[in-house]
């Protein structure tokens, strides 16, 4: 189905379109206007980024996690950080980088540069714990535009990443959580939304559930972000900056009903492992 839409043209550039006319391939402007942007989008490649938070000490999941880091730990058969790479390449994050810390060594023995996996992968390193909105901030040169980012002990399996970053966009705001329901709410943050998708609360581990959604722990970032972080400081997301974005109206959410578990309590990373016996977790 094709629309229609008007555009202005420099007149140099226009003359020479029309030169590529020839009646047979290019009938009109219109063909010759459709065939050049066709043939640029596929010759041009912009990079897109992606965050992906590995640098926890995965208290939760000791003994497991006292010589492999969370991310490492295997989910059938390969690490859970593998399948989120897998995941991103599969909507052409091209440009992944792993914010490390506690036992980095493996995960960068593992990787290495992302060549084998085909896609580049960058390291961002945390000298001391920096939370959740510190790894962000230490990330900020490495990384251009909008971007996404998700913590490193979550698995899911339906989310449309290109939908994420396109409501994001048209929301125009600095930072979109994805949003799903959980048996235990109480275990998460939780937020209120208004009918726009507007997150008008976003309150971390309350005592008591009022919303039935939880920060899924995906997001979606505008360079904004980084102005709400200090720098080598220790900064959390959830505590700190999406309560202040929620305050200032800069923050929505983004609803999904898909599979989600979060693999860094024991119960998720035992349950997620009959999840993929039973058929329930399907990866790729």
């Amino acid at each position: 189905m094709k629309k229609r839409f008007c555009m202005t043209l420099d007149g140099e550039l226009m003359n020479k379109l029309w030169r590529y006319i020839d009646g047979v391939k290019l009938k009109n402007r219109s063909q010759a206007v459709e065939f050049f942007i066709k043939l640029g989008i596929q010759n041009y490649r912009v990079e897109r980024s992606a965050l992906i938070l590995c640098g926890g000490l995965g208290i939760k999941l000791r003994p497991l996690t006292f010589i492999t880091p969370k991310p490492m730990l295997p989910i059938g058969y390969q690490p859970l950080l593998q399948y989120q790479i897998q995941y991103l390449k599969r909507y052409e994050f091209d440009r992944i980088i792993l914010a490390v810390g506690y036992l980095q060594e493996q995960i960068i023995k593992y990787f290495s540069n992302g060549q084998k996996f085909d896609v580049k992968i960058l390291y961002s390193f945390e000298k001391d714990p920096l939370d959740t909105g510190g790894a962000v901030k230490n990330a900020e040169e490495l990384i251009n535009g909008n971007f996404i980012a998700l913590n490193g002990d979550i698995i899911f399996d339906k989310l449309d990443l290109d939908k994420l970053l396109s409501y994001h966009k048209e929301k125009g705001c600095v930072a979109t959580l994805t949003l799903t329901k959980h048996k235990e709410p109480l275990r998460y943050g939780l937020v209120e939304v208004n009918e726009e998708g507007q997150i008008i609360k976003f309150v971390e581990k309350p005592s008591e559930a009022k919303s039935g959604l939880i920060n899924a722990g995906i997001y979606a970032f505008s360079q904004e972000i980084f102005n709400y972080i200090s720098k080598g400081k220790k900064v959390s997301l959830e505590k700190d900056v999406f309560p202040k974005l929620a305050e200032e109206k800069k923050l929505y959410g983004f609803i999904y009903d898909g599979y989600w578990r979060d693999v860094g309590v024991p119960e998720d990373y035992m349950e997620v492992h009959k999840d993929l016996l039973t058929g329930k977790l399907k990866l790729f």
